[in-house]
């Protein structure tokens, strides 16, 4: 009894099936080409001008859903995953206690680079003693009138549409020296 009713719930969903994608080869399409030479298509057939297009069947190739893992070998990172997620952010020159000699009172000031995610929102903010300069989308800036003695520099990253803070790198001590006069 149970395999009976079993066998007719089966063969009741076979029929279903079928007439469903019978139904939907048996669509029509119509065509109508107006005065201007612009050719319509409609499922409906709205007036008579319209008529039964000869057109080829229809290929439908069902899609497959896309798996998004984190083990991917493609994804190799936070950051790729979410461009947002800022890991690592620091100062990569002058580096902490560095001597520089005869660079005119220039500072050449570069932070960790951003990848081009990044770049669509974010700029990098300097700070040379103490003093904020204007936010940059390149990660290297360079300062002029930095005397001789000790000074220090910090990178910010903040978000170029609201001026949020996102990371700070560390703080870097530099010494800056002259070349004597002879």
């Amino acid at each position: 009894m149970k395999q009976n009713l079993l066998l007719s719930l089966l063969m009741l969903g076979l029929v279903a099936a079928f007439s469903t994608v019978q139904a939907e080869e048996e669509k029509k399409i119509y065509k109508y080409t107006d005065e201007n030479g612009v050719t319509h298509y409609s499922e409906t057939k709205p007036n008579d001008n319209y008529e039964e297009a000869d057109l080829p069947p229809l290929s439908i190739v069902p899609s497959a859903p896309i798996k998004n893992s984190s083990s991917s070998k493609y994804v190799s990172s936070k950051q790729e995953q979410d461009p947002s997620v800022v890991e690592k952010f620091s100062i990569i020159s002058p580096v902490n206690d560095q001597n520089i000699w005869g660079s005119g009172g220039k500072l050449t000031a570069e932070a960790t680079p951003l990848t081009p995610a990044l770049k669509e929102n974010h700029q990098v903010q300097f700070i040379v003693d103490g003093k904020k300069h204007k936010a940059a989308d390149a990660s290297t800036q360079v300062f002029g009138d930095i005397y001789r003695g000790e000074h220090t520099v910090q990178a910010i990253l903040v978000n170029r549409y609201n001026n949020k803070v996102i990371k700070k790198s560390q703080t870097v001590t530099f010494f800056m020296h002259q070349n004597s006069k002879k």
